[in-house]
């Protein structure tokens, strides 16, 4: 079984997977402290600049997800870069 199966948790395959642990643009907007209209940004490219992710890894081990490292933030930016994941 996987790990996506054993704990119900959607996996992260790629950076656009991250957006999906908040509820929405203005929730993850609230812990980056920039508007919604920068998360629909990154969003719409896929991307989230790496100025950002220790707040976002704090965020999401609040609510339980200890899966999203920086190591995990690497590895998925890589992915990115080497065109293995949609842009």
């Amino acid at each position: 079984m996987d790990n996506e199966a054993a704990t119900n948790e959607p996996s992260l395959n790629e950076m656009a997977d991250v957006f999906g642990l908040f509820s929405s643009n203005i929730e993850l907007a609230g812990v980056l402290n920039v508007g919604p209209s920068t998360v629909s940004e990154m969003k719409r490219r896929r991307n989230i600049p790496p100025q950002y992710w220790p707040q976002i890894i704090a965020a999401v081990a609040k609510k339980g997800r200890a899966d999203l490292t920086l190591e995990k933030f690497v590895e998925l930016a890589a992915r990115r870069a080497r065109g293995e994941v949609a842009a």
